[in-house]
């Protein structure tokens, strides 16, 4: 049913076929009824302390009991894990409205960019079988890909022509000619095995977005894809609901890739190498004797993945890691001199501190404001004590009273009302317990605020 839409739709599908090197039809054809029962719409609701959104996006069903793939994109980091609720998978019927069925958000996988959801009762769906292949300069390849909620999400399909093979933090292939199907859509080699996902890079994940074009993936299509060997790992080890994939963590920050003018003092030649910027107190890598300055040449006895720029590396290397596990050991090759050997350091990798998407939250809906729990990326940034108490400002509500008295996002809130502010669950006591008790009197809190103290004092509304 392509509804409204039908005739743009048509004209502007021909043109992307006729953009490349023919595909017999009757073959497109087979590939088309091959992959298109393998697809479906995932839908949510963001709903935080200010707003509901309802969101849409594409899914690949990979699992016959009802476990869909869809890009990390969808469910954005920032988003708390708390505030997004209502998970449907939609499957698309040529002859009437998608058929709901509500779904279990088993989580993000940051490793390999994706997320999953599964559907609470069990079905008997089709998968979609992805494999590591090898694709040539030339080679044809084809995605099966999903149009908006305006057109009913109808499936269609587009091919290409592999035109260049992309080094960098994430490993892309480019295509020319009629280009690809819409963000997330499986890419397909000629022998019809599915190779790849196409890359969410300047894509918007979305499609029920009123604010863009809907038609923009056939307008404008898709030019790179990710190959199936960067998120294999994640379909044989997706996460499950209340239990985050455990992150590895080094502790090193601001790292940099070595230009060609340093690697030339340095008598590194051609060798991709990463200088650390900061080393974290107490992290795996400063146990192990890691410092600022130092240069990693090798990891676990292997020269650095090379990317098309220095600035690549970093990267590059945090994503070669996080295909290791907490606990794991791996071994740097650090040079701190110029013509001495280098340096082998073992480190054991922790869990990466908790992340602000899994942080407490408290909505002072009368004044306005949202808070949040100090996590440990706060206290970095910030340069905070590493014992810092306090809760973070994490949203405020326009023209409120927590606004009017010069309440900031990001303000760190030290002090309620003289008393000393611990953690978010006194906060969030403490609070209602004034408010309680003095309800037409000005709150009073002290705030680290950049590299300075403030004092705020917001007036109740009367």
């Amino acid at each position: 049913m392509l509804r409204r839409n039908q005739f743009l739709i048509l004209p502007l599908l021909a043109i992307a076929a006729s953009a490349s090197a023919a595909i017999a039809p009757e073959a497109a054809q087979k590939l088309y009824n091959q992959v298109s029962p393998s697809l479906v719409a995932v839908q949510y609701v963001f709903q935080d302390e200010l707003q509901r959104h309802e969101l849409t996006g594409a899914g690949i069903i990979v699992s016959a009991d009802g476990l869909v793939v869809a890009p990390m994109t969808m469910f954005p980091e920032q988003f708390p894990d708390s505030q997004m609720k209502e998970f449907k998978i939609l499957v698309p019927h040529e002859d009437g409205e998608p058929q709901e069925i509500d779904a279990v958000f088993q989580g993000r996988d940051e490793r390999t960019g994706t997320a999953f959801l599964k559907t609470k009762e069990p079905q008997h769906w089709k998968p979609l079988e992805f494999e590591e292949m090898h694709v040539d300069i030339g080679d044809p390849v084809y995605s099966v890909g999903m149009l908006p909620k305006g057109a009913n999400y109808k499936t269609y399909f587009t091919e290409a022509v592999v035109s260049a093979t992309l080094r960098g933090e994430i490993p892309q292939v480019l295509v020319t000619g009629g280009g690809l199907a819409a963000l997330g859509s499986p890419v397909l080699n000629a022998d019809g095995k599915a190779i790849g996902m196409v890359s969410s890079i300047g894509q918007n994940p979305l499609l029920n977005d009123p604010r863009s074009e809907q038609l923009a993936m056939i307008a404008n299509p898709p030019r790179l894809y990710v190959p199936a060997s960067d998120f294999l790992l994640g379909l044989r080890e997706p996460p499950t609901p209340g239990h985050p994939i455990p992150l590895p963590w080094m502790g090193l920050a601001a790292m940099s890739g070595v230009n060609k003018d340093l690697a030339d003092v340095l008598g590194l030649g051609n060798q991709p190498a990463i200088q650390v910027g900061d080393v974290v107190p107490n992290a795996p890598a400063d146990k192990a004797g890691i410092k600022p300055g130092d240069i990693i040449v090798k990891l676990d006895g292997k020269a650095l993945e090379r990317g098309d720029e220095p600035a690549e590396l970093p990267g590059i290397l945090s994503r070669r890691l996080l295909r290791h596990h907490p606990g794991d050991a791996i071994t740097v090759s650090v040079m701190r001199e110029k013509d001495q050997p280098l340096k082998s350091i073992e480190i054991t990798l922790a869990e990466q501190p908790k992340r602000a998407n899994l942080a407490k939250r408290y909505y002072a809906e009368d004044l306005g404001f949202v808070v949040r729990e100090l996590v440990f990326q706060d206290i970095y940034v910030l340069k905070m004590p590493p014992d810092q108490k306090g809760v973070l400002v994490a949203l405020l509500r326009r023209q409120a009273a927590a606004q009017s008295g010069g309440l900031k996002m990001g303000d760190v809130i030290t002090k309620l009302d003289n008393e000393p502010v611990t953690d978010i669950e006194q906060f969030e006591k403490d609070y209602k317990q004034i408010r309680k008790d003095k309800p037409r009197e000005a709150m009073v809190l002290e705030v680290h605020r950049g590299d300075r103290e403030d004092t705020v004092r917001i007036e109740p509304p009367q």
